[in-house]
């Protein structure tokens, strides 16, 4: 698997996408394949929610050009959330891929519930952290949110002092299930991960810290980060 999309499953795995596993097996060699556990299906589908479109198309774009998902850009689909407000979803689902099954291994403790993987401080890396900021993030009164409620609160401390360690921030606050970056990390992180910022995404950044205008993006207009 191709190390730089490595990379960004961690970030995305740190969020709301996941690994698809089918418990199927392929009926072809019977009992052999259920030995070696190969499964029938198994792929990333990564879930974007509440985002500009021009952010769906670039993930996508991103993906299919690394050769993992179809070039036909997914169906959006409308999602009824609190309030009445309808919320942009896509599912992107990647090619079938059964090397998806040591990450699987890896990253879940059963099928519906995740954990921090051992090998984390190996493949996450300053992409990986300006794709999950960028699916995950929520900006409210200068501040950057990132919901942690998939893992239990001995992996969110661990994920909260490994990115504090190896992204050089300040304390990073614990509010609720989320994680609090204040103005000074937003700032650091917005250093470190400028060059993997797609454009649609970095107007949000520019607008709502009021940093360096320098490759702002041409989309313009408010975007939902």
């Amino acid at each position: 698997m191709n190390k730089n999309y490595l990379s960004l499953i961690y970030g995305f795995l740190l969020g709301e996408s996941y690994i698809f596993k089918n418990p199927s097996y392929s009926s072809k060699k019977g009992a052999a394949i259920r030995r070696e556990g190969v499964c029938k299906e198994i792929k990333l589908i990564i879930k974007i929610e509440g985002k500009h479109i021009s952010y769906m198309r670039d993930i996508h774009t991103k993906i299919s050009n690394l050769g993992y998902c179809e070039q036909k850009f997914p169906k959006i689909i409308r999602k009824l959330r609190k309030k009445g407000k309808l919320n942009k979803l896509m599912l992107l689902h990647t090619y079938n891929n059964n090397n998806y099954l040591e990450l699987y291994n890896k990253w879940y403790v059963d099928k519906l519930h995740k954990n921090i993987p051992y090998d984390i401080c190996s493949h996450f890396n300053e992409e990986s952290l300006a794709y999950l900021l960028m699916t995950e993030g929520k900006i409210k009164n200068r501040k950057l949110y990132l919901n942690m409620t998939q893992f239990n609160n001995r992996d969110i401390k661990i994920i909260k002092q490994f990115l504090e360690k190896k992204f050089k921030l300040d304390q990073i606050n614990l509010n609720n299930n989320c994680l609090e970056f204040n103005a000074n990390n937003i700032l650091k992180i917005y250093n470190i991960t400028k060059p993997y910022i797609l454009p649609s995404m970095k107007f949000k950044f520019i607008t709502a810290f009021n940093l360096p205008s320098e490759g702002r993006d041409h989309y313009g207009g408010k975007m939902n980060y």
